[in-house]
């Protein structure tokens, strides 16, 4: 199997500029591509408004996303690789990772699209006019204009794919549990150029959809937002770091600290101006720039880094049980014979529980089942290891025996009968507590620092669960995580880092206002300084969060003062 497939489409052109290009002065710079940066430049833009996006990654053209395994590793974000697909942030506490590029963590997320519960946004942690905006329905109209441009819905075959049926028969078992489709970010009868003027073609459930789709099936940031965003006039430019932001002495908006790279690496540090910043450089990103100014002299709330959330994320693995579940990915090949077992998207249902008790005890279960093609072959080997640390939920010689017959099928060969295609991975969202603190260590590195994060009870609840889930048919359970020998135990993952600069009333309670402005730590708020991504969430919401984050988005971005 090879990286660029054959198949690819030819190519198309580029949404961003030569970095060299880029300008000394904007009216508007957002920084990042991400869902709140893509938006709110495109909104901006349509309006007839100058923008220019800065984005650190690169732009990944069709048939350019990682498909073996070997290449998947060489796309790990570092000082080394920095125009690396995957980042990576290993923390003291919890671990976050996100996508890098033009289009941020769209492209490589699920593309799962659920709004939360209405009575999520009745907590006071969130500023009371986003609390008013989501009763009055005004915030859910934010949410219709998000899921039009990304044209979410429902997977046309969701009752036709094997993994729906291993998750339906826990559902049906659990208290409380209800399972549904998941709205999905993904084209499934586009084949040629769409509205927003990009290339796309159905999706073939070929399950790449974490690393890189190069069939351009995934509605990522890249097929709408951001070429709406370039054909009303914004300039788009890659492989520009923002270091941090500063008032302008002369008054005139703010001065940037940019580092930007050559496609070898090289750097070279400037400073730019603009009238008016968007910082969308996510949770992590947007809350790093903002600590390393304040630390420049930036005057902000001291709440800044307080308040962050892995949204309840949580990974669990059912392996080898005794019933197939089609989840072995085979990338952009759609005549490979490997394509035969076709297992779908990466998500496709999610099971629900408790939606009418308390929020805190309400969990969403997932299905993040598909092996993409660039693993399969590593995860048949290594997986039985990993399994030694699990929990076999069933027992006897007869079973024991079709346990190890399905392994040596793996080890053979890929075998639709092996032990890797009876698996489940789960991803669990639910309701941390909220509480963990991003600050900068003494290299000035992102660290996140939340010793209480591994003993929060909703994690022994879902544990509980998932195990649950293993034995509806058969399998070993494993809790997923990453070890740390310096804590004894494992770091829980979150791919949905929210908070850092929370939204809130007034500055004792967060970082910015109800229109994501930040405040100046002395009452008032700066001016035309914006945060507009996963770093305002204030809190957990429950379920995937990227769909909340373009409502707000959108809501922000409708909202903003024309400049003078």
């Amino acid at each position: 199997m090879t990286d660029a497939s054959s198949t690819a489409p030819p190519p198309e052109p580029r949404l961003a500029s030569d970095p060299a290009r880029l300008g000394d002065r904007y009216a508007t710079v957002v920084v990042g591509s991400g869902y709140g940066g893509a938006i709110t430049a495109a909104r901006l833009a349509m309006r007839g408004e100058a923008v220019c996006v800065l984005e650190r990654g690169k732009e990944w053209p069709l048939g350019s996303f990682p498909e073996t395994g070997g290449a998947l590793a060489g796309n790990l974000r570092s000082k080394r690789h920095p125009f690396g697909l995957f980042d990576y942030y290993v923390c003291r506490d919890i671990d976050v990772l996100k996508g890098s590029g033009l289009g941020g963590t769209s492209l490589v997320n699920a593309s799962v699209a659920i709004r939360p519960d209405a009575d999520v946004f009745d907590d006071p942690r969130w500023p009371s006019a986003l609390r008013t905006a989501a009763s009055s329905g005004a915030l859910w109209d934010d949410y219709g204009r998000a899921e039009q441009v990304l044209r979410v819905g429902h997977h046309p075959r969701f009752d036709g794919l094997t993994k729906v049926a291993r998750m339906r028969a826990r559902a049906a078992a659990a208290e409380g549990a209800e399972i549904a489709p998941v709205n999905l970010a993904v084209n499934f009868d586009v084949d040629g150029v769409n509205a927003s003027g990009a290339q796309q073609h159905p999706c073939i459930d070929c399950g790449n959809c974490i690393t890189g789709c190069n069939r351009g099936a995934k509605n990522t940031l890249d097929r709408n937002y951001l070429p709406l965003a370039k054909r009303h006039g914004a300039e788009i430019f890659t492989r520009v770091e923002v270091r941090s932001v500063m008032v302008d002495p002369a008054g005139d908006g703010y001065r940037l600290t940019v580092v930007v790279r050559d496609i070898d690496g090289a750097r070279a540090t400037r400073t730019i101006g603009a009238r008016r910043v968007i910082l969308s450089a996510g949770a992590l990103g947007s809350t790093e720039i903002l600590l390393r100014s304040a630390a420049a002299g930036l005057p902000v709330s001291s709440r800044l880094g307080h308040g962050f959330s892995g949204n309840g994320d949580y990974l669990g693995l059912a392996y080898n049980g005794e019933m197939r579940t089609d989840v072995l990915g085979f990338g952009n090949q759609p005549d490979s014979p490997r394509s035969a077992v076709a297992p779908g998207p990466t998500i496709v249902s999610v099971v629900r529980y408790d939606r009418h008790g308390p929020i805190g005890q309400r969990l969403a279960i997932e299905d993040f089942t598909t092996f993409p093609s660039g693993l399969v072959d590593l995860f048949r080997r290594t997986l039985p290891a990993l399994a030694l640390t699990g929990v076999d939920t069933d027992h006897g010689v007869r079973d024991k025996l079709g346990e190890l017959q399905r392994i040596g099928r793996d080890y053979l060969r890929w075998d639709p009968d092996g032990a890797a295609n009876h698996s489940m991975v789960y991803l669990v969202m639910a309701f941390d507590d909220g509480g963990g603190t991003i600050g900068l260590d003494r290299d000035g590195k992102v660290e996140i620092t939340w010793p209480s994060v591994r003993t929060d009870p909703v994690f022994a609840h879902i544990d509980r669960e998932l195990e649950a889930h293993a034995r509806s048919f058969g399998a070993t359970y494993v809790h997923l995580d990453r070890w740390n020998p310096w804590r004894g135990g494992g770091n829980l993952i979150t791919a949905h880092p929210l908070g850092g600069c929370n939204l809130a009333d007034d500055a004792d309670g967060g970082v910015v206002d109800d229109r994501a402005q930040v405040y100046d730590g002395t009452g008032g708020v700066h001016a035309h300084l914006h945060v507009i991504d996963g770093a305002m969430v204030p809190m957990p919401i429950g379920v995937n969060p990227f769909l909340t984050i373009s409502a707000l988005a959108e809501h922000v971005a409708h909202r903003l003062p024309t400049l003078d």
